[in-house]
């Protein structure tokens, strides 16, 4: 399986992961003849799919949930915003039992390297994005020996974080392009009015709901809304920051394309200490698969090759299946693990390098 933009379809693929909007299923799993079905796909705003095909044959993407944990913990997440957006009030019980699904999947996968996006439609992103942000959490942890108590009060933080957006004007939420600054300082307004909100959920500890008001400061206190620095700010904070910042980063985005995983991964090490707890941050990036299983990258050798397997601890070298010559041209794909040619690097991953590049390729890739 392997991750490709709609754009690189081709006849012989096959759908690798079912697709979901607002809890139903749009393309199931094995789904052949994807072609037809890229003009609806566009006006969900879903570039990117998972496919089955002869070059990724084998490949396997772990993630640290299952599908059915991820889906059920977005439709519990979607109906407890709706009740707050039409009644407000959470009621926190309706989404114990999906917190403890996706703590019950963590700790079955301790060691996983997740190599996982979420595809889903653009109206999709609080809810996928909250999800993903909660599992990033509970993935750092987990590695930081909570219990399972600690794990719970974190998930339903996590998953709450960004709960404040749904009281801002969803034009501003929603724009394409650069916010004016009079449009970011009402954005910046969804971590208090999300806590404030939270304050009502008596079943809801102080812990959880700190998340939402504290989630975007910074170690050097110059984030918002109060500008409190490391020292005060409760490490559920810090956590919640990373994970929220690094699905952001490799989501797309109504203003901007996805960025790969390691362009996310250099990011937070670039913003240790000053905007992140750099501890949290080594925590993070080690479970985190730098070039993903599935995506295609360019070798030192010009060879254009997508990732089969990690080796564990040594996330830039991976095990490659090799699919051109150093002319781009088609070759019978052969894998070399990275770990024993030391002399061939990765010196491109598939978002970095140029679209244009990969799409005139014809069948290629």
């Amino acid at each position: 399986m392997r991750l490709v933009t709609l754009s690189m379809l081709k006849p012989e693929m096959v759908l690798g992961k079912s697709i979901y909007y607002r809890d139903n299923l749009v393309l199931k799993e094995g789904t052949t003849d994807l072609l037809r079905y890229v003009n609806s796909l566009k006006k969900l705003g879903i570039d990117y799919v998972y496919i089955e095909d002869s070059k990724s044959n084998g490949i396997e993407i772990p993630d640290a949930i299952s599908e059915e944990t991820r889906q059920q913990c977005k439709q519990v997440l979607r109906q407890t915003m709706e009740d707050f957006a039409s009644k407000a009030v959470i009621d926190i019980e309706e989404m114990s039992g999906a917190i403890n699904s996706v703590i019950d999947d963590i700790l079955k996968n301790p060691d996983v390297l997740v190599s996982l996006n979420d595809i889903s439609a653009a109206d999709e992103y609080t809810f996928s994005h909250s999800v993903s942000t909660t599992v990033y959490s509970l993935i750092i942890g987990n590695k930081l020996g909570y219990s399972r108590s600690m794990m719970e009060k974190l998930a339903a933080g996590a998953l709450l974080h960004d709960i404040g957006k749904i009281l801002i004007d969803p034009k501003i939420i929603n724009k394409v392009g650069k916010l004016e600054p009079e449009e970011f300082e009402v954005i910046k307004q969804h971590t208090t009015l999300g806590y404030e909100a939270l304050k009502r959920c008596v079943n809801l500890t102080e812990l959880s709901r700190i998340m939402a008001l504290y989630h975007h400061e910074r170690m050097d206190g110059k984030g918002y809304p109060t500008g409190t620095k490391a020292g005060e700010l409760h490490e559920f904070t810090r956590i919640v920051a990373i994970a929220d910042v690094y699905d952001a980063l490799v989501s797309d985005r109504s203003y901007r394309r996805r960025w790969s995983s390691n362009q996310a991964v250099n990011y937070l090490v670039e913003h240790a200490e000053t905007q992140f707890d750099v501890k949290l941050v080594s925590v993070l990036i080690k479970q985190i698969a730098i070039y993903p299983n599935g995506s295609l990258v360019r070798l030192s050798t010009n060879a254009i090759g997508i990732i089969k397997e990690q080796n564990k601890n040594f996330p830039l070298r991976p095990i490659v299946r090799v699919l051109t010559d150093d002319k781009e041209n088609d070759i019978e794909p052969y894998e070399i693990n990275l770990m024993e040619l030391l002399d061939i690097t990765i010196i491109e991953s598939e978002l970095e390098m140029s679209w244009s590049t990969v799409h005139n390729r014809g069948n290629q890739c």
